[in-house]
Order: C-alpha cells, then structure tokens, then sequence
C-alpha cells in the first residue's frame, strides 16, 4: 500500500523553507567570514596544476567534457551549478557540459571518450566496467531515488502481493537491464511470486510507461516519472522500492584520469559538493539553473523539479556525498549478480573488483576541505540500524517517505572546524 508519510508536493515545498531552515542545530553565530563563500566553500579555490592540464591536452580532453542528465534533478541538478557558477573553471580547469535525454547515450559518450566525466545509476556504472570499459566512481550522486510500482485506479490490485492472487499473470511494463528489474525480482522472491506464472516483464521506456500503455496491468518506473504520473493521476502506487533496494548513482571519471591527473578528479569532488552547499542556501536559483534546458522546461514544471531536488539533494545532509564503499559493494554485487543471471550482464562481478572501481578519497577530502566530518556509516541509515546490506528486505532507513522534515545539518559530530554558511558560522560539537 502506498505509504501515507510521502511527500505530497505541496509538503515537500513547505518543508523546511529554503531548506536553510535545516541547519538549525545548537551552534555558535558569528558573523559571515570572509575565507569563505556564502554557502560555505573555502576561499581561495585549490587549483589544478599545469602538469594535469598538459596530460589532459594531450589526450585531446581539454577541455574536459562532462555529461550528465537533463531531467534527473537529484542525479544531475549539481552538474548545471557546477556549469552555470564555472567552479570548474574557477579551479583552472576548463571543461564543457552536454545534457542527455536518456540514458544509453550518456553510456555512449562516456566509452566513446566524447566525455571524460558524468554520473549516472549504480548499474549502468557496473556494466561499463564489466564491458572492460576504464572507469572509477569517486562520490554519490543522489541516493534513495524512488522507484515504484503504480497500477490504474481501476485496477484490481492493491499491493505486491495481490498479483499472487490474480487468475493470469500479471504483464509489468519496465525498463529492462535497469536496476528497476532487479526490485522486481527481490520484491518477488520475498513474497513468493514466480515470473512467467504469477508475473511477467514487458520490455519499455519510462516514457512510454508513464502513460500506463495498454498491454500492461502495472509499470515500474522511478522519479520523476512516478510524480508525473501520480500529479497527472494517470495511476495510483501500490509499492515501491524501498524495503529492497538502496536506488543511487555515481559519479565517475575515465580510469586514466584518475591515474595520471587525479588532481582532476579532485577538483570535480570538490565542485560538486561546493554546488551541493550551494543549493541548499539557493535551492530556487539552483533549480532555474537546472530547469533552464529548453528541452525539459517545456516537459516539466519548475515547481516539479524543486520538489525533486528537496526530496533528493537537500534531504539529507551535505555529507551523503562520500562514498562507503565496503557499504555499496555489498549491495550492488548482488545486483549485478541477478542482473548477469538475467543475461543483462556480459560478466559476474566480485565484491573485490567493485571496490577497486571506488576512489572515496576524493570526497573524502572535499568534506575535509569543507570542514565536514566524514560519516561512519550512509547518514540515511539509523545509528542502531538492524539491517543486513545485501539481504533485503530491509528495516525501515530515512528517505523522503518516512522522514517529516529534511536531516538537521550540522549537528554534533558533523564539523572538524568552524563552518560558515549563510551568514552564521556553526562550531564543531
């Protein structure tokens, strides 16, 4: 059923204000400090050096390319703040930004070499890598994107469940090979149901789901396609994938950069986390930034895509960024693993080989920079959390359907020194 603590848009766009609101934690105010940006990004910038730079023209990668998503808000909103306040360039490293529409030609530029930097879904990432294809993830990109399963109002079924119950099987509508399959198939197998008897897949784009086409019962689909279908009211949610799945991205680089340049990598870690702070202080400014792609402005509504980005960027705290890798191993080689039984994968990967694709370092001293803490554990998950990664069903964890407002920021623990922000300056605790 569907969970009666999400969200409504209206909720979300209350919640907290400016999501500045957020940061009310005990602290000490100060005055704003001059060694730092309104949003709280230390001045000056570290720069990129002349070695870096000349390795990169020589590979004809200057300036650096970067792709990312057009109507991804949560996965891609940094990006366009990242383009539109040039804090790459700011960093000495010029680069150049292309919007994509879908997926496969994100993929596409990134193995093809017409990009060098992008961020997209944790599968996606593991099949480039499995392809042989050089890559190393060095943050997150959003994580906890919803991902559901929405039927017509007039449908029969109510929950997961019901589909057991049904006299044919159920025809479910999804983007096939993404990791919206693999929910499926957890969800099934914790409630006993087999595909081809009780269910099975109908292969489509999000778009065409959206539209609950007929030939289909039900689609899984994830935002903003599942809020674009419940404003529309072309459906109803019966489930999503939260008890099952950690739904995230990653951001990451051609592997040689990281070997040879990583001072760029470094510099992209830092300005993707200064243009996290920066949307938290202008969330409106940051989204306009985001909504200003003509192709997707006249698809989507801006009010739509700040409602995306509270819910996905400024919900949880800064720090979500950094990447725990042992954490994600375990989740996403048993992801990988049904995905490759499912021929969806050229190869099975290790946990090991997913370890050795991360590089947390690089967030790792973007918060050091910033004068964050680096978090024991992802900030989305209870101190005394009893799940098992790896082994869903999961126990309940903070994401946007269960949490009331967005997580405080900074609290105790959260800062190593003073941090400005806004015009306050918060004291470590």
């Amino acid at each position: 059923m569907t969970d009666k603590r999400c969200f409504t848009r209206r909720q979300a766009l209350k919640i907290a204000g400016s999501t500045g609101l957020a940061l009310a934690a005990p602290s000490i105010v100060h005055a704003q400090s001059s060694s730092a940006t309104g949003w709280g990004w230390p001045q000056p910038y570290d720069r990129v050096s002349r070695k870096s730079l000349d390795w990169l023209s020589s590979k004809g990668w200057l300036p650096l390319s970067v792709g990312f998503f057009a109507d991804l808000p949560g996965y891609s909103g940094a990006y366009a703040v990242v383009r539109d306040l040039d804090l790459l360039g700011k960093r000495g490293l010029q680069a150049k930004f292309t919007s994509f529409l879908s997926g496969p030609p994100i993929l596409e530029a990134f193995i093809g070499g017409q990009t060098q930097a992008t961020g997209y879904g944790d599968l996606p990432f593991w099949t480039t890598v499995a392809r042989g294809n050089p890559a190393i993830a060095y943050g997150m990109t959003a994580v906890n994107y919803e991902a559901a399963t929405l039927v017509r109002h007039d449908s029969k079924l109510n929950s997961m469940a019901d589909i057991k119950q049904q006299s044919e099987p159920v025809v479910i509508g999804t983007l096939l090979g993404s990791f919206l399959e693999f929910y499926i198939s957890a969800a099934a197998e914790q409630l006993g149901l087999e595909q081809g008897k009780h269910y099975r897949l109908a292969g489509m784009t999000l778009r065409e789901a959206q539209f609950l086409p007929k030939g289909v019962d039900a689609v899984v689909s994830y935002d903003p396609f599942v809020s674009v279908m419940l404003d529309r009211k072309v459906g109803r949610k019966i489930d999503d994938a939260f008890p099952y799945y950690f739904n995230k991205g990653y951001d990451f680089v051609r592997k040689e950069i990281h070997e040879n340049a990583p001072d760029v990598v470094q510099a992209l870690a830092d300005a993707l986390l200064e243009a996290t702070l920066y949307t938290r202080l202008e969330v409106d400014k940051a989204v306009a930034m985001y909504h200003s792609d003509t192709r997707v402005a006249t698809a989507y509504s801006r009010e739509l895509f700040l409602d995306q980005t509270r819910k996905y960027v400024t919900l949880y705290k800064p720090t979500y960024r950094y990447m725990h890798g042992e954490f994600w191993a375990k989740q996403d080689v048993v992801v990988a693993k049904s995905q490759f039984q499912k021929n969806r994968m050229p190869r099975e990967l290790t946990e090991a080989e997913m370890r050795s694709a991360f590089a947390p370092d690089y967030m790792k001293t973007a918060l050091g920079k910033a004068g964050f803490a680096i978090p024991a554990q992802p900030v989305f998950l209870p101190a005394q959390w009893a799940g098992t990664v790896g082994r869903p069903s999961y126990p309940p964890y903070m994401n946007f359907s269960s949490m009331k407002a967005p997580q405080v920021f900074p609290e105790s623990g959260d800062l190593v020194r003073p941090w400005t922000f806004g015009g306050k300056t918060y004291q470590p605790s």
